[in-house]
């Protein structure tokens, strides 16, 4: 199990089945659709990418059963996502931010949209969504307005830290593509999440021209 921090807990990729390479789901067609270094802003490392099963992702909700079970209704197959860390210059560091991708399979297209439609504005329901960790205490959740798919901001408190955390999920065919970006400093806009989203599909729809030139 993969714990995402920077000294005290930030957001934390929780990589159950990811990191023993998703048991049961082969999601490594899905990797174009996660980001790569050149969609995200500043410098970032990668720090692990995986495979996981909506058991994998189930599992690390507060109520493991209802989360798997729900997701396994829902016709989840499993997904794919990469974690990114924002590497910085030199000293003192600012908490840095978190990127994680992620791609989810569903069995249709009307099962894919589905999902997105019934999330909800639930602090666990917005952590849960997602191959990471964010902590519960005090925690709140808000939907901001979005043209593109449905764009959360989750808020909670660590102690001294206040963890700020932006999910976008959108539907494609039978795909969910996710964005989630945070720090525990407050630092991260949802125009974070929304640029590294934009630069994706940007770089989605060049590849899809240059395949259809050959």
């Amino acid at each position: 199990m993969t714990k995402w921090c920077s000294g005290a807990l930030l957001m934390a990729a929780v990589v159950a089945g990811a990191c023993r390479g998703g048991a049961g789901f082969d999601g490594a067609a899905l990797d174009p659709f996660l980001c790569t270094a050149d969609d995200l802003p500043g410098m970032f490392m990668e720090q692990t990418r995986g495979d996981f099963t909506p058991d994998d992702l189930g599992g690390l909700s507060r109520t493991p059963d209802e989360r798997k079970a729900e997701y396994r209704a829902a016709g989840m197959e499993g997904g794919r996502f990469v974690f990114w860390k924002e590497a910085l210059p030199r000293p003192p560091f600012p908490t840095p931010v978190n990127v994680v991708c992620q791609v989810l399979s569903f069995s249709s297209e009307a099962q894919a949209a589905a999902w997105v439609a019934a999330l909800t504005a639930d602090a666990e329901v917005i952590r849960d969504s997602g191959m990471l960790w964010a902590p519960m205490e005090n925690a709140s959740a808000r939907e901001l307005p979005g043209e593109h798919g449905r764009l959360f901001e989750l808020a909670a408190r660590e102690g001294d830290a206040q963890v700020r955390l932006f999910a976008l999920h959108q539907a494609r065919g039978r795909l969910v593509v996710s964005v989630f970006a945070g720090d525990r400093d407050g630092r991260t806009e949802a125009a974070t999440a929304l640029a590294i989203a934009a630069s994706r599909d940007a770089r989605l729809e060049r590849d899809r021209a240059t395949s259809a030139s050959r």
